[in-house]
């Protein structure tokens, strides 16, 4: 089982993994912006824009996470990807290698997510991380709509946020 955390830019998803990574021996966690970080670098010099709009992304995230599996039950996607076809594309391309893709989506409402960036310890890419938060709160509607789960954090601590989503994956499981 693959499961895709999305959510907006500051929400968590890597908190998350490293605790449910740590609760569970099976789980791995697969960052795909290391792919990112590496096409930005190289194919980003000639192209402007999100590497996600990138085909050679989406196909590399879908190579990787397939291969990243082995071994691994689940695996864990923490990457915040808003537009619903590039989500359905790497979905689809997981899918049809025989993976189950589970999509859950933490999601918190603007105020409290402004509140946890800007009290966030790593303030560098704080500008950021709320330059971003209109293209999510654009598309969070249609990612609710989608997702497999939905949990809403915003009255939750860290370590519930991982109990409620180990739960959810224990469902999925059985």
């Amino acid at each position: 089982m693959i499961v895709w955390i999305n959510g907006p830019f500051g929400v968590g998803k890597t908190t998350l993994t490293k605790e449910l990574c740590r609760r569970d021996p099976k789980a791995r966690a697969f960052d795909p912006e290391r792919i990112g970080w590496v096409l930005k670098r190289t194919v980003g010099r000639l192209k402007s824009g999100d590497y996600q709009d990138l085909p050679v992304w989406r196909s590399a995230t879908v190579t990787a996470a397939a291969w990243q599996t082995r071994g691994a039950d689940p695996l864990i996607v923490p990457m915040t990807v808003v537009r619903a076809p590039v989500l359905a594309e790497v979905f689809d391309g997981l899918r049809s290698r025989g993976h189950e893709v589970r999509h859950l989506l933490l999601d918190v409402s603007a105020p409290v997510l402004i509140d946890r960036v800007e009290h966030d310890d790593d303030d560098d890419p704080q500008a950021w991380r709320l330059d971003q938060l209109g293209a999510y709160l654009t598309a969070r509607r249609d990612l609710r709509a989608h997702a497999d789960a939905v949990l809403d954090t915003d009255d939750l601590e860290a370590d519930e946020v991982a109990d409620d989503a180990e739960a959810i994956i224990a469902a999925w499981r059985s």
